[in-house]
Order: structure tokens, then C-alpha cells, then sequence
């Protein structure tokens, strides 16, 4: 997540900016808007926490004289309700990806000026034009991750699949993740099922897999990095990120994409209709998206930059590490989550609830 804040400056300074995506500006009472290109005192940015690196943000302060004032959320429905209640008009958001599709069906997030957001080029290929954005219209990726599977190499060997976490042998060590519709992605994608629209039967079917599978279950936690660097959990889905960490704790631990793909997530950044400063925030977002401030985001943060310049930079074990930065054949097999229907929603929910109890 983050936050931005922009401020003005001469004519000439913007026209610098927009060459190299950098300059000094002076302040100027409110943003110009497209037509004068003139930075806001402030700049309003709701973001996750504990997401963005604090020193950039007083970089952002010094280098073009805006105010940042960051406010934070732990949950997207949270950051939506509200900017929905109006309260207070934020200039920058950060929305997962499905979220993000939600957002723009809701007619709620401006387009993009890309002529202010240069340093646009700098992302990797292979993660722009998602569906959930096509052409980048309404977002730009911020830092991105997946979900597969983690492993003890000593206990499980090098696994390759969903399936592995069957095995009998892991009986009592294998670690799942808190949310419904995580878990249930793995059956889904065992059995070969849509993960974004999934029916009634399939998910029944899904729950009888996990059910077959509940015994060798560890524990349903979101974030199973304690249980990997103990060694006690042998297996298990886990979030990249989590996983790293538990690879710089126990070199035993790995991770990998499963063969059936596993999911892929994006937070994004993103301008709401009712931004007051939508010249500085995309001045703050080209900020942001420069090569070394999205390196120096993204090794604050432990996060995975979708910034291929900014990686480049990087060291050698941080860049060439798959659980941070998985290869292109992994993120193209890797799926997408997408707004569910309610009900089925609802009924993934009853059904996980059900399980745990068993």
C-alpha cells in the first residue's frame, strides 16, 4: 500500500518531469489537474500497513515540497467502505487485483495519464494488461506474489504438485492456509475446475478431497512461516513471501509454483473518482515506480517488485530467488483470482467451516 503527495512547480520544472520522471516543484494551492500540471500542497494515500517504505515517503516530501498524509487498512472491503463513505477524499489507493476490476465495474477509479507516469515502461512485461486492467487503464502494479507450495526438502523432497499433500506420510504436518477460498483452490485446481467459477457439484467434490486430506492438515493458518522454520510443518500452501522467510531462517525450506498452476496476486496502485489530486498522485506513483525507489521499496518491505529495472538492480540471491521472484513459465501458468458470485462465495465459506470442524 501506499501514499502519495505531490507538490507545484514552474513550467519549465514540469516539462523536466515529464522527460525523466523527476524534478524539484514549488507549491501551489490545489492540483492543476490535466490541463495545468501544477503539484497539491498534500497528497492523501490509503494503503495497507505497514506496506511502503518511510524514508522514500519523506524523499517524495523533500524532493517536490508536497505533504504526504498516509492513512492505513487490513483489508481491501475496508479501504472501499471508506472511500464509499466519503469522508475523506484519498488521492492514491492500493487494491489487490480482483478488487481492482471490482472498482472499475463500480465506476470508481479515474484513468490513468501514463504521459505523467513514464517510468511506467520500467514494469515487467509479463505483468501488465491483466484482465482485471486491460491495457493498464486504472492501475499500475505495485508489488505482486503468489501462492504455492511450501516444502521441507529433508521430509518431502523437491514436490511439484497439489497432489503431493496427500501423501499419507505427511500425516499431521502439512499446513494450510486460513482463508476459504485459498484452501479451496487447491481441490479445484486437482480436480481441474475454474477456481472463479466453480458450481455447486464441483465444490461439493472439492470439499470431499479436502475432507480426504484434513488428517495430514497441521494447521489452517495465513501465515505458516513459524511452522516451516521449526521444521514441524513438511508441506503446505503458503504465501511467496512467507515462504522467503522462512528460506532465510531454514535452508531447508523451499518453494515452488504447483504444476496446476497455483495463484497469482497483484496490489495496484490507483486513483479514486473522488481523488482531489490526480496530477500529484500520478507524479507520486512515477515517483514510486523510478528503478532504485522500487528497489529501495521492495528490500524495506521484503515484498516482490514488478518492477523489472528495479530488480535488475538487485542482488544476485534476492533476483534469482524463485520464491520471490518466480521464472515467466511459472507466471504464466499461475491463475488469477476474479470477483466470485456471492453465493458461491457463501456456499465455499459454509462448506470450509464444516470441514474445520470435522
Amino acid at each position: 500500500m501506499r501514499k502519495f503527495t505531490s507538490l507545484m512547480a514552474a513550467l519549465v520544472l514540469v516539462f523536466v518531469l515529464a522527460a525523466c520522471g523527476n524534478s524539484s516543484k514549488s507549491s501551489s494551492e490545489s492540483d492543476g489537474g490535466e490541463g495545468e500540471k501544477k503539484l497539491a500542497k498534500e497528497l492523501k494515500v490509503f494503503n495497507w500497513g505497514e506496506y511502503i517504505s518511510q524514508d522514500l515517503l519523506k524523499s517524495f516530501e523533500k524532493e517536490y515540497g508536497v505533504k504526504v498524509i498516509l492513512d492505513t487498512y487490513s483489508a481491501n472491503q475496508e479501504m472501499y467502505t471508506k472511500l464509499k463513505g466519503g469522508a475523506v477524499s484519498y488521492d492514491v489507493v492500493f487494491p489487490t487485483d480482483y478488487f481492482v476490476e471490482q472498482m472499475i465495474k463500480d465506476d470508481f477509479l479515474q484513468e490513468l495519464n501514463m504521459d505523467n507516469i513514464p517510468n511506467f515502461e520500467h514494469i515487467s512485461e509479463s505483468l501488465k494488461n491483466q484482465d482485471f486492467d486491460p491495457g493498464n487503464k486504472y492501475s499500475v502494479p505495485y508489488f505482486y506474489g503468489s501462492i504455492g507450495l511450501a516444502y521441507n526438502k529433508k521430509k518431502a523432497g523437491e514436490p511439484k504438485s497439489w497432489n503431493d499433500l496427500w501423501n499419507p506420510e505427511y500425516k499431521g504436518h502439512v499446513a494450510m492456509n486460513e482463508s476459504a477460498r485459498e484452501v479451496f483452490t487447491v481441490p479445484l485446481q486437482v480436480l481441474g475446475y475454474d477456481i472463479n467459477k466453480p458450481t455447486e457439484k464441483q465444490l461439493e467434490e472439492a470439499k470431499e478431497k479436502l475432507t480426504e486430506l484434513h488428517p495430514n492438515v497441521l494447521t489452517y493458518d495465513g501465515t505458516p512461516e513459524a511452522q516451516f522454520v521449526s521444521g514441524e510443518a513438511w508441506i503446505g500452501m503458503s504465501y511467496n513471501g512467507d515462504a522467503a522467510r522462512a528460506m532465510a531462517k531454514n535452508p531447508d525450506v523451499g518453494f515452488v509454483l504447483p504444476e496446476e498452476g497455483g495463484v497469482l496476486w497483484m496490489d495496484n496502485m490507483a486513483i479514486p473518482k473522488t481523488a482531489e489530486n490526480k496530477y500529484t498522485a500520478e507524479v507520486f506513483i512515477n515517483f514510486m515506480l523510478d528503478p532504485e525507489n522500487s528497489k529501495k521499496n521492495a528490500e524495506e518491505i521484503n515484498g516482490s517488485s514488478p518492477n523489472a529495472a528495479a530488480v535488475e538492480l538487485m542482488d544476485d540471491d534476492i533476483k534469482n530467488n524463485t520464491a520471490i521472484y518466480p521464472t515467466d513459465k511459472e507466471v504464466e501458468r499461475g491463475e488469477w483470482y476474479q470477483i466470485l458470485d456471492p453465493k458461491i462465495l457463501e456456499s465455499i465459506n459454509r462448506l470450509y467451516n464444516e470441514l474445520k470442524i470435522q
